[in-house]
């Protein structure tokens, strides 16, 4: 009785991370959310700035090592990694402008962030092309920035 309620805890964690993974991607490869939300003094949401979406990308999801655990776990296959992974670490070696990561004006207009964006709608495509279509509609769902504002 122990081992299927550890497997059922384990499938249960491995959904709820797969589903926060494509969500933070989602989030990350939007310039149109980013730029209603991140500027907008009105939000009083710290999810909703350039911080917050790193910190939930790199730490919230536990990848500072580049995937291994999350890949030793098959949470996520190879193929699913090779698809995100020149974007992963072009996202990793970013640096902000003038290295101030709550002015978020300069980040959404220097090149390198656009650069990201661009590389990670491709990588958003591939991996499009190998999951469910239930995490499809995850990774593509259209948050409505509206209701933030």
């Amino acid at each position: 009785m122990q081992n299927v309620v550890l497997h059922y805890n384990s499938e249960m964690q491995k959904e709820l991370w797969r589903n926060r993974w494509l969500n933070c991607i989602n989030e990350l490869t939007s310039l149109e959310l980013q730029r209603q939300l991140w500027t907008n003094k009105r939000n009083s949401n710290p999810h909703w700035s350039f911080v917050e979406f790193m910190c939930s990308y790199f730490d919230d999801l536990g990848i500072d090592n580049n995937y291994e655990y999350q890949l030793k776990q098959g949470w996520i296959t190879k193929k699913e990694f090779d698809s995100i992974s020149a974007w992963h670490q072009l996202l990793d070696k970013y640096d902000s402008p003038k290295k101030d990561n709550y002015d978020v004006e300069p980040i959404l207009t220097d090149k390198k962030w656009l650069m990201i964006i661009e590389e990670g709608g491709k990588a958003k495509n591939q991996l499009s092309a190998i999951i469910s279509d239930e995490e499809k509609r995850v990774l593509f769902k259209e948050i409505d920035y509206k209701q933030y504002l």
